[in-house]
């Protein structure tokens, strides 16, 4: 698996599809409307990509195979905290529906150990909702394991 820097182009299309998304999710799991999920989701992007593609401490890939076919996207964060060590936060992994079920994933989290790896980062965390049953399983084969939990309730 290949991790090609986005282009400016490439990351207009990865923002929509992230926001919107991020929204679905958003609404599935707050059971809010379309509308207020987009503006919380829109919100968060921006707030975390003040300079969008150029946002500093942040990464945008196409994730593409040997061969060169683009199958997803991925966007990097390192988040520092001290004294906690520095953490590669994998904030979007999407792989297109077209390629899904190939063990694509599992590649692109292989070659994200990697490049954390090249940069001293030993620490790799994302955040999946709960409901993502697959994610999980991908993710807790993959070696990740429950490190914080936010639970909730509806009142």
């Amino acid at each position: 698996m290949k991790l090609m820097p986005m282009t400016a182009a490439d990351f207009q299309a990865f923002a929509a599809r992230s926001v919107a998304g991020y929204a679905r999710d958003i609404a599935r799991t707050y059971g809010l409307s379309e509308a207020p999920a987009v503006k919380s989701a829109s919100a968060d992007f921006n707030d975390l990509l003040t300079e969008g593609l150029e946002t500093e401490g942040h990464w945008f890939y196409s994730l593409c195979t040997d061969e060169g076919v683009e199958v997803g996207s991925l966007w990097l964060g390192v988040v520092e905290d001290p004294p906690l060590p520095a953490t590669l936060f994998i904030y979007d992994l999407e792989i297109h529906p077209a390629f899904r079920r190939q063990g694509l994933a599992r590649q692109a989290l292989i070659a994200v150990e990697a490049w954390a790896i090249e940069r001293g980062i030993l620490r790799l965390k994302l955040n999946v909702f709960s409901d993502n049953r697959a994610a999980r399983r991908l993710y807790e084969t993959s070696g990740m394991a429950v490190c914080e939990m936010t639970m909730g309730k509806d009142l």
